[in-house]
């Protein structure tokens, strides 16, 4: 038998006078008395659980009008709870999720099934796990069932992050590191899609507000967050604090920074603003199929908040590189990735971003592998460090200098990025036979923008050199001879001609 809404309200007045003798306690009494009140919270965020997946369940769309949200006069179960229980809309949707998750579907008769997760529901219950570690169990766990992960392994999980969650010796913070661990333990091809639908979140606006201040929202994928916080932590380091020697000056001369860094050179800027706008267009190709394939290269179905985002991190990754960046260690922002031998040459596998726990996807450690001057550590089937970091590997800056006089910039086709922001792209990956690690040639290498960079490295596109020029092999669905096309911005090749229906460069 439940409470009576006066009763709750007696029970509310005898906790408030626990919280006004408080002041009275010595240490040891006021640390016990912390300990078992959040106890008592956290069996009442339990009940406040099922509450919100009552409400949820009894306000779902298929219910129309007769739902209990809409019967009340509330577009939505959670403005119904934030106004019954005088939250905010983010809380009472947060409620709503868990409680959604933790009750049991609806049967065709009328009644309710098992709730699918009982440990988590028995510690709630008795108030040995919250509805933080709660939310974070059942939402990893809930992504597996989805992605067909059998059900017994699944509980299983379960089992085992209800059991860390209750262990004393453990913070609710390790809880979520340790899902991570078990997700890709369970789920090693999920990484890959997971990754790709963080990228398409990516977002970052910013807007003022009314009191003058600019306030913005922020999503980054792993890979970007990690050089976002890198170089944030470096800079504001106590050990990066500045210091002037007698006689230091400002430089008179700027470079390329760190090697291998965006590809800068002396006079860049000149080419750039001489450089045609695009740099490609259907006139390249002399057949309906090759102007088709030019106008799917070319589209960049980028949204704005996804291009404010990819600026900001080819800023950040830009300054960071710069040879007046705060050092830490001796060395500027470095992004260390770990990653085993076993998972480097079968292509797949989770790689791990040093301070991050979300991990990375292969495709991502072999573009940094390619351009950033980041140190991939590999290790061995018994957790031996087999290999740490290749610094040569990378173009030097009179290579990056040469690869800027001949491309003009990003070589996709359509793509105006000046090479001031691009990276340096390896043909054919530095650890092929053609090309051994140690050797990077200038015939082998390009220019790439940072976005362009990430696609070119999906096995969708492909890159070849012909004669000296880099060409892009579109994939088969947009054409199906898989025809090189030639990109580059430089203006002194000569000019196409159409011979034999194909385009070909004059010689």
């Amino acid at each position: 038998m439940h409470p009576t809404p006066s009763e709750l309200s007696e029970i509310a007045a005898r906790v408030s006078a626990w919280g006004d003798a408080v002041a009275g306690l010595d240490d040891g009494a006021l640390l016990a008395f912390g300990a078992g009140f959040e106890r008592v919270a956290r069996v009442v965020g339990a009940v406040q659980t099922r509450v919100a997946g009552e409400i949820g369940a009894r306000s779902r769309s298929e219910l129309g009008d007769e739902g209990l949200s809409r019967s009340q006069n509330f577009s939505t179960p959670a403005k119904l709870l934030a106004s019954v229980t005088r939250t905010s809309t983010r809380e009472a949707k947060s409620r709503l999720d868990l409680g959604g998750r933790m009750r049991g579907v609806e049967l065709l008769g009328g009644g309710v099934g098992p709730e699918p997760f009982p440990f988590v529901r028995d510690a709630m219950s008795c108030g040995d796990v919250g509805v933080e570690s709660a939310g974070v169990i059942t939402a990893e766990c809930a992504t597996l069932l989805s992605r067909g992960i059998d059900p017994l392994l699944v509980s299983e999980a379960e089992e085992h992050l209800v059991v860390a969650a209750r262990n004393p010796l453990l913070v609710v913070d390790d809880v979520p590191r340790l899902a991570v661990r078990i997700r890709e333990s369970l789920d090693p091809d999920g990484l890959e899609p997971r990754a790709e639908a963080q990228h398409e979140a990516r977002s970052f606006t910013l807007a003022r507000s009314a009191d003058g201040m600019y306030r913005g929202r922020l999503a980054l994928p792993p890979e970007d967050g990690a050089v976002w916080l890198g170089a944030l932590n470096a800079m504001i380091s106590p050990r990066t604090s500045p210091r002037f020697l007698a006689g230091e000056g400002p430089a008179t001369e700027r470079g390329l920074g760190a090697e291998g860094g965006s590809a800068a050179a002396s006079g860049s800027a000149a080419e750039s603003a001489s450089a045609p706008e695009g740099g490609f267009s259907a006139e390249n190709t002399a057949t309906a199929e090759g102007a088709s394939a030019a106008e799917l290269i070319t589209a960049d179905t980028r949204s704005r908040p996804q291009r404010m985002a990819d600026a900001a991190t080819e800023l950040i990754a830009r300054a960071a590189g710069a040879s007046d960046m705060p050092h830490l260690g001796g060395a500027t922002t470095t992004v260390n990735v770990h990653v085993t031998l076993a998972d480097l040459e079968n292509g797949r596998g989770p790689g791990w971003i040093d301070g991050l726990d979300e991990p990375v996807p292969m495709t991502t450690v072999e573009r940094l592998r390619c351009h950033s001057p980041e140190v991939v550590t590999v290790f061995g089937r018994h957790g031996e460090v087999l290999h740490h970091g290749k610094t040569r590997r990378l173009f030097s800056p009179a290579q990056n200098r040469a690869l800027a006089a001949r491309d003009g910039g990003c070589v996709w086709p359509g793509c105006d990025r000046p090479p001031a922001g691009c990276e340096s792209h390896h043909v054919e990956e530095w650890r092929t036979p053609a090309h051994p690690p140690g050797r990077t040639d200038i015939e082998n290498g390009v220019l790439l923008c940072r976005f362009h960079h990430a696609r070119i490295h999906k096995p969708a596109w492909r890159l070849t050199m012909r004669h000296g020029v880099p060409n892009i092999v579109p994939p088969r669905w947009i054409d199906s001879t898989q025809t090189p096309i030639p990109v580059t911005r430089r203006r002194t090749l000569p000019q196409p001609v159409v011979a034999r229906g194909r385009t070909q460069l004059a010689t």
